[in-house]
């Protein structure tokens, strides 16, 4: 028998293995690495659109699935009814499959008690992540405007004994961007390694600029170097990733924070046909051939080109 267009969704589907949840798209802070347009209107996750999502993950059309990610370029926890969105996922979280990982990425400054014992008790969240940049209270708030360090710091105490109270049913982890000078080793100020020593994992990560939709005086020499180096490969996001924005529409990767990629939509079509939608496909073979210069969205990414050693997270 040949090779049905079907058959072609499946094998297209089996590849992807992250998907992000864009819950709201704005944010609460103006950070200085972050593309993110401000401008745009802001968009909120229906649950009607939640629970299409999830029972189309539950029924298994993406087998492989390794992580549901619940963020993309807005705050997670400004959509006005959280704990509801919680409910939707924890009623099909068994059927995702154990090896699934739900997260639960933020920037702490609306992470309030109240808040935390909301995600504790959904048990739909497996893994807490918060940004913490900078290396310093100082820094911290330098790069991530609008952020206040005592709040983040309480808000991620609070998180911790919680936490602890509950049997530690949530794994967290910081996401820790750092001016280049202080990557590997620092030196880092005090407070912050004492706050970031509470994490069950830390990530430090060089700035980046997301999909190149805005120049934020980013050395990228290094990212372009790796690029030039993985000659027919594809971007791990492009191959691995998708991301459903409020509204249902979908895009190719989390790095796209202004819908600039988006080729289909959840509420019409799913996973298999989004994951082999020609659109998407034809962007891989660019890439694969050395030609992502003929793709608008990843012209001028330099963000996560199939970096060594990252693994299934993004």
């Amino acid at each position: 028998m040949g090779h049905t267009e079907a058959d072609g969704m499946s094998d297209a589907a089996a590849g992807i293995t992250l998907v992000n949840l864009e819950f709201n798209s704005s944010c609460n802070l103006r950070c200085r690495h972050c593309s993110l347009d401000h401008r745009k209107k802001r968009r909120i996750m229906e649950p009607a659109t939640l629970s299409r999502v999830m029972g189309l993950l539950a029924a298994g059309q993406l087998p492989n699935l390794r992580r549901l990610d619940l963020h993309n370029g807005g705050e997670t926890l400004l959509h006005p009814d959280l704990p509801g969105m919680l409910a939707i996922i924890a009623a099909f979280r068994q059927r995702l499959g154990a090896g699934a990982v739900v997260g639960l990425l933020t920037n702490a400054m609306l992470l309030t008690p109240e808040i935390s014992r909301h995600i504790l008790a959904s048990r739909a969240v497996d893994q807490l992540r918060v940004s913490l940049d900078g290396g310093s209270p100082e820094r911290f708030e330098h790069m991530r405007r609008g952020a206040k360090w005592d709040t983040v710091a309480k808000n991620v105490a609070a998180f911790m004994r919680l936490n602890a109270k509950h049997g530690h049913p949530v794994r967290t982890e910081a996401i820790c961007v750092m001016p280049p000078q202080l990557l590997p080793d620092g030196p880092f100020a005090p407070q912050f390694v004492a706050l970031a020593q509470t994490f069950d994992k830390v990530s430090l990560r060089p700035p980046h600029n997301w999909d190149g939709s805005r120049e934020l005086g980013i050395d990228d020499a290094s990212y372009r170097a790796t690029a030039a180096s993985r000659s027919g490969e594809a971007c791990f996001l492009l191959s691995r990733n998708l991301v459903v924005l409020p509204d249902g529409s979908v895009t190719v990767c989390c790095n796209d924070l202004n819908a600039r990629g988006v080729f289909g939509s959840i509420l019409t079509e799913d996973f298999r046909a989004l994951a082999g939608h020609p659109a998407r496909q034809d962007w891989l073979g660019l890439f694969r051939e050395g030609r992502q210069g003929e793709i608008e969205l990843c012209r001028n990414c330099s963000g996560f080109f199939a970096p060594p050693g990252r693994g299934e997270e993004a």
